[in-house]
């Protein structure tokens, strides 16, 4: 806590003060102990607790609002227990209020375990493909259909879908975690741009093979960290070709050819290996193209230079804009949020968090898992900003190098970001994945 708090009068309290209540955090409604004050609503709040006297801190408040009205400092003993503050129903209301938001607390955690479980399991998936589509191509395509069903089935059954970001590490399982974010991403776009059933599954299935040439490519090449060599870099931009050659003599269908062949051309034909242009590469091309570059910019082969998931959005969209579909582009912006999740943010109460997921449709209100000293990281607090008091918001995104250690260490925010999508819907939490009843 900053040293230079100091208790003033409740009557004192003005928009743009932060504060801290040396209450429990159950002994009051609001989302966390210490918050600026955004609002008279949260004012009149405050007032209904009966407290005496409040915490604020100047150094964290609005210029305006450091010089509260004349009169003498207090020195005072913290509030009064609770039970001594106001009617039995205030405080019954309180605990209530809390009690609420800690079950959906609760909730949400719940929702983040399954949903990373599916993750690693669906990894494990994706790493079998990739060694049976040589012996058992047949058997390969049909389980890539399975996973890909499975992920299907939270766009297509008709409720919001959240994409979260995935904390959890899956030891070997790891090499995959590209294919499957490519596949992710790419089959919420298709979603978000209104593609039909069988288009989406048509873009899971290309995005999960799209990188197949790549067996072809010395693992020197392709895991190196500094510069390429010309030979090199020629060998490796040859590995769309090489993974047309495997996929048509596993029996791949044409789109799915076309995704391997296209993957790394762009639309201004600055791409490889043929420099196409605009009509020339497929629209389901386009789209796995964008989220791949999207994954490949947050997850580097050297992670120093790999960028936040802010950063590459918005190299894509201010530098790289051309290569792109702008349709596909705008879809992206929209679906994952200016802050997409992984995202390191300074909230309007000045309190820091980090992105957890996004409610695709959503994107300024994502829920954000919020740094407090006073709650251990295992308890820490989860905000769903689309269901909090519009006040609150996100001010800024914060690089995590900026951010003092006990903070980094508290959000753990990931060298590699890994995505994967849920559903609100009961319909479709419990269903296995392929291999996996």
């Amino acid at each position: 806590m900053s040293d230079d708090s100091q208790l003033i009068v409740i009557d004192q309290l003005r928009i743009g003060m932060f504060i801290k209540l040396d209450l429990s955090w159950f002994e009051h409604s609001f989302p966390m102990n210490s918050f600026k004050i955004t609002s008279q609503q949260q004012i009149d709040d405050l007032v209904a607790l009966k407290l005496k006297h409040v915490r604020y801190i100047p150094s964290k408040s609005d210029p305006a609002a450091v010089n509260p009205p004349a009169s003498k400092p207090v020195v005072a003993a913290p509030a009064a227990p609770v039970s001594t503050l106001g009617s039995a129903k205030v405080y019954a209301n309180i605990i209530d209020a809390k009690r609420a938001r800690f079950e959906k607390l609760q909730k949400q955690r719940d929702e983040i375990a399954r949903c990373e479980e599916k993750f690693v399991r669906a990894a494990s998936v994706v790493k079998s493909i990739n060694k049976l589509i040589f012996s058992k191509p047949k058997e390969t395509i049909i389980e890539a259909g399975k996973l890909v069903d499975s992920m299907a089935e939270v766009f297509l059954s008709g409720s919001d879908t959240v994409m979260h970001l995935i904390q959890q590490t899956a030891g070997s399982e790891e090499m995959y975690f590209h294919t499957l974010n490519v596949s992710v991403l790419a089959m919420m776009l298709a979603h978000e741009m209104k593609c039909s059933d069988a288009q989406i599954k048509e873009i899971g299935i290309a995005a999960l093979f799209h990188d197949l040439g790549k067996v072809d490519v010395p693992e020197h090449i392709i895991n190196k960290t500094e510069p390429l060599s010309k030979p090199e870099q020629h060998f490796f931009e040859m590995h769309p070709e090489y993974g047309v050659a495997v996929g048509k003599k596993a029996g791949l269908p044409p789109v799915v050819l076309d995704v391997i062949a296209q993957h790394h051309e762009y639309m201004d034909g600055t791409g490889y290996p043929h420099k196409l242009k605009g009509n020339a590469i497929s629209m389901p091309t386009r789209i796995v193209t964008i989220a791949n570059v999207y994954d490949n910019l947050c997850n580097h082969n050297d992670p120093r230079q790999s960028l936040t998931p802010h950063e590459a959005l918005s190299t894509m969209y201010a530098h790289r804009r051309t290569q792109f579909d702008p349709a596909i582009m705008a879809t992206l912006v929209k679906s994952l949020g200016v802050y997409p999740p992984g995202t390191l943010v300074r909230l309007s109460n000045e309190a820091i968090g980090l992105v957890m997921n996004v409610n695709v449709g959503k994107p300024l209100r994502p829920r954000v898992l919020v740094y407090d000293a006073e709650i251990p990281k295992e308890d820490a607090i989860i905000l769903d900003l689309a269901e909090e008091n519009k006040e609150l918001s996100i001010s800024a995104s914060i690089r995590p190098g900026l951010l003092p250690r006990a903070i980094f260490n508290y959000l753990n925010p990931r060298k590699r970001v890994n995505y994967y999508f849920d559903s609100q819907s009961k319909k479709t939490q419990g269903g296995p994945l392929p291999g996996q009843s």
